[in-house]
């Protein structure tokens, strides 16, 4: 049997639910340094950037005069060479199920740490839309479905694309689902948004033919509890909690990725 999990509490409450981009609203008036670090089982990489006055609108500045470091716990070291635009990558580096990585950032005379263990990957199986109508009103949902991690506390964030574009995000964890098969319903918009298409919700709108990529992560506690914290901030109009030591904004996450794909068309929304 399968376990549906609501990540949206309360349907008429989606127009201002934290669900899009992570957007780190970081409230701070003295410059200070974001690392935005990860290892996956896809790529190794780094974003280090410095915040500007909260009155200046031009947006961060990447940085380009960092040394960054990975380490397992066996001492292994990674050097992460800079890029373009404040990334810091290692080619072909990749992480290891199980192993918990420490990554250093070192920025003139000042040091960031943070740590985070990799786990494994919970393939995702289903992705489809179907119709929900509440109130007189239909909303579009969309529903994906995998199986969780069996034997051990799970924790996940899954980042939803369109077209290429961040779309939706949220994290969960798997409390009362161990090794379960979890649906999730997201609601995106509903029909008369669509039909309407005014330029406010074209964030929201999705349209014949839009590519939809959902990347699900899986993370450690840690990970989530960083995440959470961003979401709340958004209401609270405080920083997330700290990542990091040394004084820096940001996160780190050691995860594993899944990934599941689809084209959205009307004809093929479900209706229950």
């Amino acid at each position: 049997m399968k376990n549906k999990l609501y990540i949206i509490t309360g349907l008429l409450f989606f127009f201002t639910a934290c669900e899009k981009e992570i957007e780190i609203g970081y409230r701070s008036v003295d410059p200070i340094h974001v690392v935005e670090g990860r290892i996956t089982n896809e790529v190794a990489e780094v974003l280090i950037t410095l915040t500007r006055d909260m009155d200046d609108g031009s947006g961060p500045t990447p940085q380009d005069n960092a040394t960054v470091t990975l380490t397992t716990e066996n001492g292994d070291h990674f050097r992460l060479a800079f890029g373009t635009d404040g990334y810091y990558q290692a080619e072909g580096l990749t992480g290891t199920v199980g192993e918990n990585y420490t990554l250093k950032v070192t920025v003139g005379e000042k040091e960031f740490t943070s740590e985070s263990r990799m786990h494994d990957a919970a393939g995702t199986d289903e992705l489809y839309f179907q119709w929900l109508k509440v109130m007189g009103q239909r909303f579009v949902i969309m529903t994906f479905s995998f199986r969780d991690i069996p034997d051990e506390e799970n924790y996940y964030c899954y980042r939803i694309y369109r077209n290429g574009e961040n779309y939706r995000w949220n994290v969960m964890h798997d409390r009362g689902n161990d090794g379960k098969d979890i649906t999730v319903d997201i609601v995106c918009m509903t029909e008369k948004m669509a039909e309407d298409n005014k330029e406010d919700d074209w964030d929201d709108i999705l349209y014949e033919g839009d590519v939809i990529e959902i990347e699900l992560q899986t993370i450690d506690k840690r990970t989530y509890d960083y995440l959470f914290s961003v979401g709340l901030s958004d209401t609270a109009g405080t920083n997330p909690i700290d990542n990091f030591t040394g004084g820096c904004l940001g996160y780190f996450a050691a995860y594993s990725t899944s990934r599941i794909h689809t084209i959205f068309s009307y004809a093929d929304i479900v209706n229950p």
